[in-house]
């Protein structure tokens, strides 16, 4: 399939691009094309917007095999790996703490004996915990971290990542034995230790986007 110039109007960070660089027969092959002209290393297109609008998650794959001349604007925007890291730290450090909160409000419920409410803000906290692991090895992956190689106080961040699997098995067996105050017991400290430990591994890894950034003349 051949490729033909796509005449629309393309602003890249804001800034309109004035040059007829821009090929592809499909929206797809347009973007391809605008991140090997338009985006210089290190930067690269992490989002758009066409004709002024957001494309919504269920309708990009058909929006991306569109004629990119069905188009009359396209907004790109950039970033780098260690920007987008260091976004996605800084969420991560709020969701933690939000779902802290919430696991201690999950315990004061089953303490309570309001288990069935206890339990379904448990599974919202679950779901919050498990985003945030996503997010973390989205991270590694990268700034290309090795996290058997990275430290966490004194120990592989490896080991770290690993020490939500023994609560979470702690927190599955409360619960198929039914014992709400054991639960409440492995949420208020056990849950608690791994908490405060996954707080630190997320500075680090925004504090290994920082100096990356840094070496490389620029300030997140």
């Amino acid at each position: 399939m051949s490729l033909g110039r796509v005449r629309l109007d393309l602003f890249v960070d804001d800034k309109k691009v004035d040059d007829d660089r821009v090929v592809g027969s499909t929206l797809a092959e347009a973007l391809r094309d605008v991140q090997v002209h338009c985006c210089p290393p290190p930067r690269i297109l992490v989002g758009f917007r066409c004709d002024g609008a957001e494309v919504a998650a269920a309708a990009m794959a058909s929006t991306l095999s569109r004629p990119a001349g069905s188009f009359e604007l396209l907004e790109v925007f950039t970033s780098t790996r260690e920007e987008l890291v260091a976004d996605a730290m800084n969420q991560a450090s709020a969701s933690l703490e939000e779902a802290e909160g919430v696991t201690q409000n999950v315990a004061e419920l089953l303490m309570e004996g309001k288990s069935a409410d206890g339990i379904a803000r448990l599974g919202e906290c679950l779901r919050d915990w498990q985003q945030i692991h996503d997010a973390v090895v989205k991270s590694l992956g990268l700034l290309r971290l090795d996290p058997a190689q990275v430290m966490v106080r004194d120990e592989p961040m490896l080991a770290a990542l690993e020490k939500p699997k023994d609560v979470l098995l702690q927190i599955k067996r409360a619960l198929q034995a039914q014992d709400h105050v054991l639960l409440a017991d492995i949420l208020q400290f056990e849950f608690a230790e791994v908490t405060d430990l996954w707080h630190t591994l997320i500075a680090r890894i925004r504090q290994e986007a920082d100096d990356l950034r840094a070496a490389s003349g620029g300030v997140i």
